[in-house]
């Protein structure tokens, strides 16, 4: 259990085991809606934050997947825990320590510093580019200097947490963020969302982005349908772009009136069609050796 900062409620970090593919039952959608920018009904109980434990309790319900799907879903669980059981092996021994080099550019947090690990085995998108993402975003939606307030965020690869932190700095509601690495989401993620109070208008699920986009296919209305914007920052290496975009065009994450961000390799850039799913490609601008990709309606 951890508590939240004075003044804040107490947040309960409830447990879940993406490789016995065991889910908690939803309590609840913070507030339903099926994406774009229209009226939410009213919110729920606040969101609760969830990370991967040792254990899990006897009454979770076991998530049982349509036939059709679960040798590729169990193919995409087998390689992601091969990757997380390398990167257990690779930081056994390694004393992983964080420093303060971050900070929130734009928003109600702005200048608030942001931890990250001092090794480079996180890659947090580069402020500059950060900036320039939030300013494409936002001339899109109306020019106004913040989101509107019932706008929901999913931060994929989160890491740091940077991206989905700065959208809540700029005005987004809820953001939820998936991160595979356990030490990187106790030690650096959670850290952040701590020490800057936004643990009511979080989520973090520890897990496989895979694990995340194939369930959330079956459960998107008690998560609250899909999202408003999605931001996808893959490590560079050990990464099959192919796979990840499929993975996106078949989950529910997005609707037709969503938009995405996709940080990526220019070398990898084939992958990335001029259309993802029902989303056209907007803009696709390249800082040194990172490009991103912003995808959204194809009326805008």
């Amino acid at each position: 259990t951890m508590r939240s900062t004075v003044g804040q409620p107490r947040v309960t970090w409830r447990a879940t085991r993406s490789a016995s593919r065991v889910a908690r039952r939803s309590e609840g959608p913070r507030g339903r809606r099926t994406g774009g920018f229209g009226p939410r009904t009213p919110s729920g109980p606040p969101l609760e934050v969830f990370c991967r434990a040792d254990s899990v309790d006897e009454g979770e319900a076991v998530l049982e997947l349509p036939h059709e799907v679960e040798e590729r879903y169990m193919k995409l669980l087998r390689r992601q825990e091969g990757r997380a059981r390398e990167l257990t092996q690779k930081h056994k021994h390694k004393k992983r320590t964080t420093h303060k080099v971050m900070k929130v550019s734009s928003g109600y947090l702005k200048g608030s510093p942001l931890v990250s690990p001092s090794d480079k085995d996180v890659r947090p998108m580069m402020g500059k580019v950060r900036s320039a993402v939030f300013s494409m975003l936002l001339s899109r939606i109306g020019g106004s200097s913040e989101f509107p307030s019932h706008c929901r965020w999913l931060d994929l690869f989160a890491g740091t947490g940077s991206v989905g932190i700065e959208a809540l700095s700029r005005g987004c509601g809820v953001c939820h963020f998936v991160e595979l690495n356990q030490w990187t989401a106790n030690e650096v993620l959670m850290r952040n969302i701590e020490s800057l109070g936004v643990q009511d208008a979080c989520a973090v699920h520890v897990e496989s982005v895979f694990d995340f986009l194939t369930k959330f296919s079956y459960k998107s209305e008690a998560m609250g349908g899909p999202f408003d914007f999605v931001s996808v920052c893959p490590p560079y290496n050990d990464m099959d772009f192919d796979d990840l975009v499929r993975g996106l065009e078949d989950s529910r994450v997005i609707s037709s009136r969503s938009f995405l961000i996709f940080e990526y390799p220019k070398e990898v850039s084939e992958s990335l069609k001029p259309s993802l799913g029902s989303l056209t490609q907007l803009v696709n601008r390249t800082y040194g050796r990172t490009t991103v990709a912003i995808y959204g309606p194809s009326d805008l």
